[in-house]
């Protein structure tokens, strides 16, 4: 629940924030407890009752992989939908529980292509660290920071100002900054001169003028600029990253870094650099496809909205 564009939060707003946040507490408290491994299974739990109460969202995941995957029967299409809620449901209880439970995660987990990390590192360089809303991109985050390279993470801040200080106090307790998407270009130019790493997550609806339309499951994605003309630009390279869902833990995948060409027409270059990461997530979700957010309306934007825009 948010206000209208330049109106001010009503009693109303203020009560139905901070019931939320009450909420949360409560919720966290009620499960603290409990094993790594029982939490893990609350969270799934949720995700299932969500994706049978929520019925928008539930329809929005299913015709979206029945889109992305039109071979796939209607009883896989249902199962993945399912363990697609179900893996929110891990992420939101490992997201409030992350500084208790990382130590635990972090033994459960594996990494691959550390090295990776390291060449940008050594080049002593600014960078990006892009993923997609898949696995848990915020655990990979957080566990930079906790291993000494700390990260500016590029974020739109939530509806509910009392939940986005408390996910903003989690995302910073480890040294990493939150940018907040408003100001997100202006502060990632500086951040990248003085050689930091950028985390940005590149993969929701860009529904604004100047969208980069790239192919994802063989559908014009609208897809943020920002990354690719920022890349093209100033000449930083892209580390993609992505958190694989394992039992208990995740496989994580530093991917080689994709470098920005020399080429005059920095438009077309900034569109390589976004479709070639676009592909390479399309790639990881077709390994684990359960694990990335269909439920978002990722195809909403349509490059023919902007054509009728311009001829009203």
């Amino acid at each position: 629940m948010k206000p209208k564009a330049n109106e001010k939060p009503t009693l109303k707003h203020t009560i139905v924030w901070l019931t939320e946040l009450f909420a949360l507490y409560f919720f966290k408290a009620l499960f603290y407890p409990f094993s790594h491994n029982k939490k893990i299974k609350v969270g799934k739990k949720i995700g299932k009752i969500i994706f049978k109460i929520d019925k928008k969202h539930r329809k929005v995941c299913i015709e979206n992989l029945k889109r992305a995957f039109p071979d796939i029967s209607e009883e896989e299409i249902n199962d993945l939908a399912e363990k697609s809620f179900e893996n929110i449901g891990r992420l939101f209880i490992e997201i409030i529980y992350l500084k208790a439970l990382y130590s635990k995660i972090f033994a459960k987990s594996r990494i691959e292509g550390w090295e990776n990390l390291q060449e940008l590192i050594m080049k002593d360089r600014g960078y990006f660290l892009v993923s997609g809303h898949f696995g848990n991109w915020e655990f990979v985050a957080y566990m930079q920071s906790q291993l000494g390279y700390p990260l500016e993470m590029v974020t739109r801040p939530l509806d509910n100002p009392y939940l986005e200080k408390y996910f903003r106090k989690i995302r910073e307790s480890g040294g990493n900054r939150v940018i907040y998407k408003r100001n997100a270009v202006w502060e990632m130019t500086k951040a990248l001169k003085k050689k930091k790493g950028i985390a940005f997550v590149f993969d929701q609806n860009f529904g604004e003028e100047g969208a980069f339309f790239v192919p994802f499951f063989n559908r014009p994605a609208a897809t943020t600029p920002a990354l690719g003309k920022i890349s093209a630009r100033l000449k930083i390279p892209i580390l993609p990253v992505f958190a694989i869902p394992e039992e208990e833990g995740y496989k994580i995948v530093y991917e080689k870094p994709i470098y920005p060409e020399t080429a005059s027409d920095l438009a077309k270059e900034a569109q390589r650099l976004t479709e070639e990461v676009t592909k390479l997530l399309e790639d990881k979700i077709k390994e684990t496809t359960y694990a990335w957010f269909w439920m978002h309306e990722r195809w909403r934007t349509k490059p023919e909205d902007f054509k009728k825009e311009a001829q009203n």
